[in-house]
């Protein structure tokens, strides 16, 4: 029998619609992985919490630009906003505490909490149970 199966055991949509440009598992939590997205939006999911919402709320964690030249504006009542470019490559730090997020020639650090880069004792038991209710896994 072969060591793998041509189906994937679970399938996340991006909640914005648009396209993930990458997905990095935490190295220190077995939980937890981190999407970039192509509307400039940063997913966090943990999958002892949950398989249908990530952390970071169905919005995402939204990196914007920084600089007045890169960012291209809207006419709003509040005034110009800058724009959200696509988010490319993530990368997380050693130790699961930092993310770094490319976006255009920009890089982005973003720190998690430490229920994040370290998580409970009980987490990998959680998202086993997850994985087994909702008929992924055996039991």
């Amino acid at each position: 029998a072969p060591a793998y199966t041509d189906q994937p055991l679970i399938s996340f949509l991006s909640s914005s619609y648009d396209y993930m440009c990458d997905v990095q598992w935490s190295p220190t939590n077995p939980t937890v992985f981190a999407t970039a997205s192509s509307n400039g939006t940063l997913g966090l999911w943990n999958l002892a919490t949950s398989l249908d919402e990530p952390l970071s709320g169905s919005d995402g964690i939204p990196l914007e630009s920084s600089t007045n030249e890169s960012a291209s504006t809207s006419s709003t009542s509040l005034g110009p906003t800058p724009r959200n470019y696509a988010l490319n490559k993530i990368r997380w730090s050693e130790d699961g505490k930092r993310l770094a997020v490319a976006s255009g020639d920009e890089l982005h650090i973003v720190g998690v909490t430490e229920d994040v880069s370290k998580g409970k004792s009980e987490d990998e038991g959680r998202m086993m149970s997850n994985l087994t209710a909702r008929g992924f896994l055996g039991d």
